[in-house]
């Protein structure tokens, strides 16, 4: 049974993606003899292939297809089959991705003329059309007849995770997709503003339809995903995971652009007049970071509250190590921003204190300490919101979080060596020159690899302490205990009772608690405050039918 599936939908796949290949390519070879254009005779040969592999494919897949469905429209369990769903959904993902592309160029080249005051090419257009039209209808087909599965006989397991994958990919490539283009269609119209030129720039149809071509991929799985799937995957790992993946990539697309905009504005106050290369006109210079920061800073807003809104009714336990994962790496980033920046401000200070000592000018101080105070600020910033010294035992005892000290110790440790093996090499680098030479502009590094080895050596020792600390506050592993072996003790009576309860401990205390709706993590985190001599033991039970 599994064998005929496989052999069926692969089949099915190969000569799908023959015939939809096939069948683009070949009316988009015929419009050229519709259009007359000059290029029509030469594509005669290629007329001949793309004809052939639409005729050839499109019987194989037809037929293929068609005992697929047969059987599946007689046994529910194979229409309910992973395999199955795996075909459909392999098919909807493809078309729908390579269609969104074709039609951003579509809606492009529609686009000239209102935007651009250009002339489109009616055969371009119309090819594109044809191109989108047939990855539009397949994926229409295999969208429908997916929906009519899941309304026949449901879907859950291995079919729902499936079908998350392919929603969530075309969800996250769609929005991708309209920010990018969003924020390029931001750029240029702010330049050609602040510029009034028009003609030197490029055109803003195509990031136009780049973004309504994103936006309807992404609309319309939003959509599908809000009207029918709701209640499934709100607590799906691959939702969290798609949203902490489009929030971390707003985040850093949007800081880049916050420290973009703050370095140039910092450069330009302290006399710079070209920061980084960007020009004098700094108008025109903000215009790519300020459309990343408007585009990316409002998705990372959206995506976050409904990040938030999806945890705020239960955050299942991997959607919290998603969570941690992001929290954790977002915190490593941010810190290596910070240690580079560190690590460039103090070496651009050390520069202009040793110059002088050695006998040579100091180099230009400005555009360096603009850029390094930049990253340093933005990155402390970044950290700071993420990163916890002692947060909830479940969170402090996570494995993204051990990664993340790991990380930065390691990080820290090979810096050091770095800076100190560059440190040394200056030193020695005189004392063993047949002419040493004091005012000599290499003596530089001297400061520049000791402010490294500073950084570093106060990253590593902060980080040091964490792990310390974070091994102290883990709690201690239980003992194994022998096997209980109830002795056979004679009754105890009313006078007896008292004094085997002392037995017991003075101060020792048994509770019996109940809790319901909550997971196991949040239980961790509710008993964190108990006083370290305090230790529990869950033991989960089931519930049973009466609820009791």
């Amino acid at each position: 049974m599994i064998l005929r599936r496989l052999y069926l939908y692969l089949v099915s796949a190969a000569a799908l993606a023959l015939l939809a290949g096939g069948l683009a390519a070949l009316g988009a070879t015929i419009l050229l003899f519709v259009f007359n254009d000059p290029a029509a005779d030469t594509n005669r040969g290629q007329l001949a292939v793309f004809t052939a592999m639409t005729v050839v494919a499109l019987p194989v897949w037809g037929v293929h297809f068609w005992f697929a469905r047969r059987f599946a429209m007689r046994d529910p369990f194979e229409r309910a089959s992973a395999i199955r769903r795996l075909y459909l959904y392999w098919a909807c993902l493809v078309t729908s991705l390579i269609a969104t592309q074709t039609l951003a160029f579509l809606l492009g080249q529609l686009l000239q003329p209102v935007l651009d005051q250009q002339t489109f090419s009616a055969l371009g257009t119309s090819q594109l059309a044809w191109v989108t039209f047939v990855l539009v209808a397949f994926f229409a087909l295999h969208f429908t007849i997916a929906s009519k599965d899941r309304a026949a006989v449901g879907e859950e397991g291995a079919s729902a995770t499936l079908r998350r994958w392919y929603m969530y990919i075309a969800l996250l490539v769609g929005l991708l997709t309209m920010l990018s283009g969003a924020a390029f269609l931001l750029q240029i119209g702010w330049t050609r503003l602040v510029l009034s030129s028009p003609t030197a720039y490029l055109y803003l149809s195509f990031p136009a339809g780049s973004t309504l071509a994103g936006a309807l991929l992404w609309g319309f799985h939003a959509r599908a995903i809000a009207v029918s799937h709701q209640a499934d995957d709100r607590h799906s790992t691959l939702r969290a995971l798609e949203g902490f993946i489009a929030v971390a990539i707003s985040i850093a697309t949007a800081l880049f652009g916050a420290t973009q905009i703050l370095y140039y504005a910092l450069a330009r106050a302290m006399g710079v007049s070209d920061p980084g290369g960007a020009g004098t006109n700094l108008l025109a210079a903000v215009a790519t970071p300020g459309s990343f920061l408007v585009v990316y800073g409002v998705a990372w807003f959206l995506v976050r509250r409904r990040l938030a809104r999806d945890a705020g009714t239960q955050e299942a336990d991997r959607q919290a190590g998603v969570r941690r994962l992001y929290t954790n790496l977002a915190a490593l980033i941010s810190l290596g921003a910070v240690g580079y920046g560190a690590a460039a401000l103090l070496a651009t200070l050390s520069e202009q204190l040793e110059a002088p000592i050695i006998g040579i000018k100091a180099p230009d101080w400005k555009d360096p300490v603009s850029l390094s105070a930049t990253l340093l600020v933005v990155g402390a910033a970044v950290w700071v919101a993420h990163w916890r010294h002692a947060p909830w035992a479940a969170d402090r005892q996570s494995l993204s979080r051990k990664l993340y000290v790991w990380a930065a110790l390691l990080g820290s440790i090979l810096a050091v060596l770095g800076g100190g093996v560059g440190l040394l090499n200056a030193l020695l680098r005189q004392l063993f020159s047949a002419h040493p030479n004091l005012a000599d502009t290499t003596n530089l590094d001297f400061g520049r690899y000791l402010a490294v080895v500073v950084v570093a050596a106060g990253i590593g020792v902060y980080h040091w302490r964490v792990l310390r600390a974070d091994g102290a506050a883990r709690p201690p592993k239980a003992a194994v205990q022998p096997p209980h072996v109830a002795p056979v003790v004679p009754a105890i009576t009313h006078e007896d009772a008292a004094p085997a309860a002392e037995m017991v401990g003075p101060h020792s205390r048994r509770y019996t608690l109940v809790v319901t709706d909550a997971t196991e993590d949040d239980v961790h985190q509710a008993l964190a405050n108990l006083p370290p001599q305090a230790n529990y033991h869950l033991t989960p039970t089931e519930q049973t039918v009466d609820g009791r």
